[in-house]
């Protein structure tokens, strides 16, 4: 099989790639930047940038993958907030460009797009693990794009009658993460700490909500199942299905510590969350892949630690 990645130059993306050569598929692979990496494996390289039509277009007549698995994207919240219409352009009108050019040239191809459990917003209040059928509520530009994105992609898909999957990919974390998220946050703060780059004081924010969180090698795995599953077009959730306080893996991270390290409140960090218990629900995706995440949760938060003390 013939898989195409795009955003493969970025965190997910590394690791995918890898995955699906291990898996013995051609591969071929979409970025701008980030791209050195695959140099010496057996991959195809096109530095395109998803809104150049043309270029994709040409890529795919040469190509013609037999699936696309859809990563580029701008996945930052505060950037999306500085950024909203380049962020609409590239999570929006970008998709719209992979998908048609693929529709194009190979209209039999399985179009697998990456969006993310941001879209559920405000719907999260219920305080229930959330499933694929619920109304979303997106309140940030990042998800307000994907959100959108999903729908379009959906719509289209039906309209060629293409096979077209969306993911609501929960939060996910792993060595190679850039700061910015929670764990790398976290354990960025403690290496530095442990080396004598930043005083004893590890500061935090809001500890209290509960979220859904997967090692990266566990999310992965997710896609290359609906890679080589024959599985209906529609949405399903990437997640654990179980909730995490934040607090505690603060306290696990900080265990890990070889130096003593104090938490401080920090009144500039603490937003309260609209949204305490933020979890999801994947018995659909279990319904049509044989997947279970199996990365034990203490041993990535060592990785990550790990990961950030060689840098």
């Amino acid at each position: 099989m013939k898989i195409l990645v795009t955003g493969a130059g970025g965190f997910v993306g590394k690791y995918l790639v890898e995955r699906i050569l291990q898996q013995g598929h051609e591969i071929v692979t979409i970025g701008m930047g980030n791209m050195a990496s695959f140099q010496k494996l057996p991959v195809r390289i096109y530095e395109i940038d998803i809104l150049d039509t043309n270029a994709l277009l040409l890529c795919m007549k040469k190509e013609m993958p037999d699936v696309v698995i859809h990563l580029a994207a701008i996945s930052n919240v505060p950037l999306s907030w500085k950024q909203p219409a380049l962020t609409i352009d590239v999570n929006v009108c970008g998709t719209i460009n992979v998908l048609e050019t693929l529709f194009k040239t190979n209209p039999n191809a399985k179009f697998i797009n990456i969006g993310s459990s941001d879209e559920y917003g405000l719907a999260a209040k219920m305080g229930q693990p959330l499933t694929e059928d619920i109304l979303c509520q997106p309140q940030n530009p990042y998800s307000i794009s994907k959100y959108c994105a999903e729908q379009i992609v959906l719509q289209l898909g039906k309209q060629h009658d293409m096979n077209v999957i969306h993911t609501r990919s929960f939060n996910h974390f792993g060595p190679g993460q850039a700061k910015g998220f929670v764990t790398t946050d976290f354990a960025y703060q403690i290496a530095a700490i442990e080396k004598k780059q930043q005083e004893p004081v590890l500061c935090v924010g809001n500890l209290e909500a509960y979220r859904d969180f997967l090692f990266v090698t566990d999310v992965v795995e997710a896609y290359i199942g609906l890679i080589e599953t024959d599985v209906p077009s529609g949405v399903y959730n990437i997640c654990s299905g179980k909730a995490r306080k934040v607090k505690d893996i603060l306290d696990m991270m900080v265990s890990y510590s070889k130096v003593k390290i104090n938490i401080v409140n920090d009144a500039l960090r603490m937003r309260p969350s609209e949204v305490p218990f933020f979890v999801g629900n994947c018995d659909k995706l279990k319904s049509v892949i044989q997947w279970n995440p199996k990365y034990d949760f203490e041993q990535g938060m060592m990785d990550v630690l790990d990961y950030w003390r060689k840098e």
